[in-house]
């Protein structure tokens, strides 16, 4: 019975043991090393892929999908192009780790700031939906999300954009943190974002909620107002 139990125990090892060198081996996996990525592709390396590509500036789609269609793959190319790697819209062994060590340095320098650190936290909330008034990760209109945002941080600002406008200090070169404003009607700051980086603010729009947009974009780029920090 004994011999019965030790080779049970044994097999049991011999059997266990290769799932979890496979799985530990499998967790430090990056993208585009083992597995190319590319049009058609999906899941967790995918929104990270986008996610890093959004850090560079190069992905501006309002959400990291996890699905590697044409958005995906021209902003690969757009980096592809910029780096001198061969231009195919795949994310591979050249690609794949170019674009996180990139990403890798840019997230490095914001993380050793305040406004690194604000924009880490706002962009928690891509996706979050509209809501006039809203505060809360319930909703939230424009100033309300800048200020929800800003007073984890224990910086108080204004409730309104105009006021918000009004009351911070002035800018000689925008820099993560920064507060954006734009006119969208009437006069004056009407709407108001927080500044990522690479010319590109996130804000709630009263069309597809919290979401990241560029400075130059076709309907943000002539409202532009100017930048003031609370920082």
């Amino acid at each position: 019975m004994k011999r019965i139990v030790q080779a049970f125990l044994i097999a049991a090892t011999v059997f266990v043991a290769p799932s979890l060198s496979i799985s530990h081996a499998h967790a430090a996996v990056s993208y585009g090393q083992t597995n190319v990525l590319t049009i058609g592709s999906s899941g967790s390396d995918v929104q990270q892929l986008q996610a890093d590509l959004r850090l560079l500036g190069y992905f501006t789609y309002s959400q990291n999908t996890g699905y590697y269609g044409e958005i995906t793959a021209d902003a690969v190319k757009a980096f592809q192009h910029d780096h001198d790697i061969e231009i195919n819209g795949k994310v591979g062994v050249q690609t794949g780790p170019a674009i996180q060590a990139e990403a890798a340095k840019v997230r490095a320098a914001k993380g050793s700031t305040a406004g690194g650190k604000i924009v880490d936290t706002a962009e928690t909330y891509i996706g979050t939906p509209y809501a006039w008034g809203g505060r809360s990760a319930a909703g939230f209109d424009c100033s309300g999300f800048v200020g929800f945002v800003m007073s984890q941080y224990e910086i108080d600002v204004p409730r309104t954009a105009a006021d918000m406008f009004a009351s911070g200090g002035s800018v000689d070169g925008l820099k993560a943190g920064d507060l954006v404003f734009f006119t969208t009607y009437g006069e004056g700051a009407t709407h108001v974002g927080i500044y990522v980086g690479n010319d590109q603010f996130i804000s709630a729009t009263s069309s597809h909620g919290v979401k990241i947009d560029s400075l130059h974009d076709g309907y943000w780029g002539p409202r532009y107002l100017g930048a003031r920090s609370y920082l």
